[in-house]
């Protein structure tokens, strides 16, 4: 039987589906009884859930991230559908795939891959050649490349986003480095590759999205940087300048102290790469909102925190 997604749920109608647990916390009404207040994930988005009448020692079962079975029928709560738990048990977890409960990119993957190996291939500079070929030879690195998100919330929050906005970048890094021909193509080229691949250590992603340990404690651009320098120590020979303008290109690419850069952009190609990262990160912004917008206006969508602005949809 084809999985209910939560995307689907519509009040009045009975629900018994498995679901991925983002969110649980115990609760107690005005009369003194506790119950489960709990959030539902699957790929097509979260609902909430109340299991009434339970108890402190169930409550303690159930986990951030597990996999629930759940029973019950789906509600409408001021406006917003919520499901009313009759029965939630652990889930048998074999058979299941985590793109059902993780939203993911549209894109295939391994074809994302393929096409970034394939324009870094044509970079003609042997030491940024060498260089991001000692990543793209790591099995391990590229798996968790292909598979990462880009953020744990606005642009590219989703399974394979790193990567979708990588390659983003790079086709519009090959169209400016035409335009402009001062710029240098393998550098840029470089740079874009490498300014995010921190997140594959800063977010864990193997069920729901959240910070590791070292992502709250060191963050993104310091530890794509601590993964620049522990593939450079395979190449011995590479030279010292061309180094420090990787390290600065992943450093100053958030392009403000306030965004976190802890470096400004000081040459052409961090300029241009900070400027690519937050075009493609608005784009994306931009079409989620409008794609997303349950407002009653055809013309506007509500106003939207993430840009500070309402979006015009004409």
């Amino acid at each position: 039987m084809e999985k209910q997604m939560v995307a689907g749920l519509r009040p009045n109608e009975p629900v018994d589906a498995i679901f991925m647990v983002a969110n649980v916390q115990i609760r107690t009404t005005r009369a003194g009884s506790t119950y489960l207040n709990v959030k539902l994930q699957d790929r097509s988005g979260q609902i909430e859930g109340k299991l009434w009448d339970a108890s402190e020692a169930f409550a303690a079962t159930i986990q951030g991230d597990d996999f629930v079975r759940v029973k019950g029928r789906c509600e409408s709560y001021q406006n917003q559908p919520q499901i009313n738990i009759k029965t939630m048990t652990k889930a048998d977890t074999d058979g299941l795939r985590l793109g059902d409960f993780l939203p993911q990119s549209q894109h295939d993957p391994v074809q994302m891959l393929r096409e970034l190996t394939d324009i870094l291939a044509t970079l003609e500079d042997k030491d940024y050649k060498a260089l991001v070929e000692l990543f793209l030879k790591d099995k391990d690195f590229c798996a968790d490349f292909r598979t990462a998100p880009a953020a744990m919330a606005n642009h590219h929050s989703y399974l394979g986003g790193l990567l979708e906005h990588t390659l983003s970048m790079m086709r519009v890094a090959i169209k400016i480095s035409e335009h402009y021909t001062d710029l240098r193509r393998d550098l840029l080229l470089a740079g874009v590759f490498l300014h995010d691949i921190g997140k594959v250590e800063e977010l864990s992603y193997r069920r729901s999205f959240q910070y590791t340990t070292p992502g709250n404690l060191v963050g993104h651009i310091i530890l794509g940087v601590l993964m620049l320098e522990e593939r450079v120590k395979e190449l011995p020979d590479f030279p010292q300048d061309k180094l420090n303008m990787l390290r600065h290109m992943i450093l100053s690419h958030h392009g403000q102290y306030d965004f976190g850069s802890p470096r400004l952009p000081m040459f052409a190609e961090a300029m241009a790469l900070h400027y690519l990262d937050n075009l493609d990160a608005k784009l994306k912004d931009i079409s989620d909102i409008i794609a997303e917008d349950s407002g009653i206006n055809a013309e506007w969508t509500d106003y939207s925190r993430r840009l500070e602005r309402k979006l015009y949809k004409g």
